[in-house]
């Protein structure tokens, strides 16, 4: 990788989560976004926990930065619950 590229890259997982009979009552929306460059790389994961109709109840978003050689640098974490 040249020392001015930056590769982005954004994987998306979506589990549904059911009650009793099969019902939907919620899903988990599991969304990380990771930008690398030869100087190091920063991870953006977000957590969402929905309800039956779609809405977000809870999130958890942690932003890590990692130098160069893989090393972690500083992570930091916000957890919102939404009424």
């Amino acid at each position: 990788m040249s020392e001015n590229t930056v590769e982005i890259g954004e994987d998306v997982e979506v589990d549904v989560v059911l009650g009793e009979g099969g019902v939907p009552i919620g899903a988990i929306v599991d969304d990380i976004i990771v930008a690398t460059s030869a100087d190091g790389s920063v991870v953006d994961e977000t957590i969402d926990v929905l309800d039956a109709e779609g809405n977000i109840v809870l999130e958890d978003e942690i932003v890590s930065v990692y130098d160069g050689d893989g090393q972690l640098i500083e992570s930091e974490e916000t957890i919102t619950v939404i009424d």
